[in-house]
């Protein structure tokens, strides 16, 4: 091969992990949430090897979107809030990390307006993705992002999500579920995580008038910490 050639193949080969890089998730939306729940450091710092973060990002997008590829298939997400981004559109933005690893329900802990938790091929949580869809960050209008990225505000063209896309993966396998475990602490709670510390205020700014979604931010009032552990329906759970 010619140097020239050589110098164009590299070349290619550049752009094509640029372009693998620059997708990184897929429209692939969680089935499972819990608000203000983590794993314990413990947990977390055993599976720091194999995490993958992605910083500065809308909670939504933390529950909307996988960020792992093949062969690894995405089954947990933690998302750690940066409360000095409460007070804009789109809040609660953060760090998102996504797993292969499954916590056990033992291994929750919870974590209040700090911290939230989202699971995939319902291996666990409340069911949904608990958040509103992503939000303009300049208006808070309402919209999707396809999986290559790119913002669209209005209603989702949910004719391009990619719904258990990894059950398509060759060796395609999964955790066990979680057993039953009782929610009855989050049934009033609102859908879009609290904008703001423990003790403060909602800071959440909603949208701009005459955005698409009529969304209005709940009070402060609406969020309540949750137990410290999680439990079955029989009481504590142990591992």
């Amino acid at each position: 091969m010619s140097f020239a050639k050589r110098m164009i193949s590299s070349s290619l080969m550049a752009l094509l992990l640029v372009s693998v890089e620059l997708v990184s998730a897929n429209w692939d939306p969680s089935t499972g949430h819990l608000h203000n729940y983590r794993p314990s450091q413990s947990w977390l710092s055993q599976h720091k090897s194999g995490e993958r973060c992605f910083n500065d990002i809308q909670v939504a997008e933390c529950a909307q979107n996988t960020r792992l590829s093949y062969p690894n298939v995405q089954v947990f997400a933690t998302f750690q809030v940066n409360h000095a981004d409460d007070n804009h559109h789109g809040c609660p933005y953060g760090t998102c990390c996504a797993y292969t690893s499954l916590p056990s329900p033992s291994d929750m802990e919870a974590d209040f307006t700090n911290y939230h938790s989202f699971f995939w091929h319902n291996l666990g949580g409340i069911s949904g993705p608990g958040t509103n869809p992503i939000a303009n960050p300049r208006t808070g209008a309402f919209g999707y992002e396809r999986s290559y990225g790119k913002f669209y505000e209005g209603k989702p063209d949910t004719t391009q999500e990619q719904v258990d896309h990894d059950s398509h993966y060759r060796g395609f396998s999964l955790p066990p579920a979680w057993p039953s475990v009782s929610y009855a602490f989050a049934k009033s709670e609102p859908v879009q995580p609290k904008c703001g510390t423990a003790e403060g205020e909602n800071l959440d700014p909603g949208q701009s008038s005459g955005s698409y979604g009529n969304y209005k931010p709940a009070p402060a009032s609406s969020y309540q910490a949750p137990p410290a552990k999680l439990t079955t329906s029989s009481g504590s759970y142990n591992s």
